[in-house]
């Protein structure tokens, strides 16, 4: 007796049990078919806020370099110097 069989009621005629099987075999795919479609606007939306964050902590550090940078540039200009 399979796993499946023993959540079936003991005295259903074969033919049925195998309806059921067979329902419960597609009721499985479809179900899993639905939430993978459901998942992958998540993990994309997901990948998204990752992203972004990634893109605004980079872009800042870049920023405080450029700004570092000018201020070192600036100190050794002689125009900035009077």
């Amino acid at each position: 007796m399979t796993s499946l069989t023993r959540i079936l009621p003991k005295g259903l005629p074969p033919t049925f049990a195998a309806l059921a099987l067979l329902s419960m075999a597609i009721g499985g795919v479809v179900l899993i078919a639905a939430l993978t479609l459901l998942a992958v606007p998540l993990v994309i939306v997901l990948g998204l806020v990752v992203a972004s964050i990634a893109g605004v902590l980079l872009g800042g550090w870049a920023l405080i370099e450029a700004m570092a940078a000018l201020e070192r540039w600036m100190e050794r200009d002689t125009r900035f110097q009077r």
